[in-house]
């Protein structure tokens, strides 16, 4: 059996030798599975899987999101640093993640703030006034007389 530890050193759940994951420091129903490759998956019988860990150590949800990361000492973090908790094998990091909840496994959009959007407004407007610059109204249009005399004097 491997303990799958949380952030303050609690046992979360644990992983048997054939993969099965159970909540909490005592054997109980499975809830879970890892497969061979680091699949996580939120059923026994290993049918639905909700995410992976791949042979980096980075922990990805099924939209190919990068949901945390374990480090080669067995450290599970968010991909803001934070610490979730310690396990012992790479694939065990998902159980922390997809079946203990300690961390958001999908990244969500925000509003953008209304700061954000008065500067963006005032970016498009410079970027405007770059692209079409206005027209100047104190020099009166060239016309073809103009142009064509241009041509015809030599000083």
């Amino acid at each position: 059996m491997r303990d799958v530890k949380g952030a303050n050193g609690f046992i979360v759940a644990r992983v048997d030798a054939s993969g099965n994951v159970m909540m909490g420091p005592d054997a109980g129903p499975a809830v879970g599975r890892i497969g061979n490759n680091g699949e996580i998956y939120d059923d026994d019988a290993g049918v639905h899987q909700v995410g992976r860990v791949d042979g980096e150590g980075t922990i990805w949800n099924m939209e190919y999101e990068i949901i945390g990361k374990v480090d080669a000492w067995g450290r599970v973090h968010t991909p803001t640093g934070e610490l979730i908790g310690k396990v012992e094998k790479p694939a065990d990091a998902g159980v922390l993640i997809f079946l203990a909840g300690l961390a958001p496994t999908k990244s969500e959009p925000g509003a953008p703030l209304e700061e954000d959007a008065a500067l963006m407004k005032e970016t498009l407007d410079l970027a405007d006034e770059q692209r079409f610059p206005g027209v100047r109204k104190d020099v009166k249009p060239l016309t073809d007389r103009d142009l064509f005399m241009e041509h015809l004097r030599h000083d």
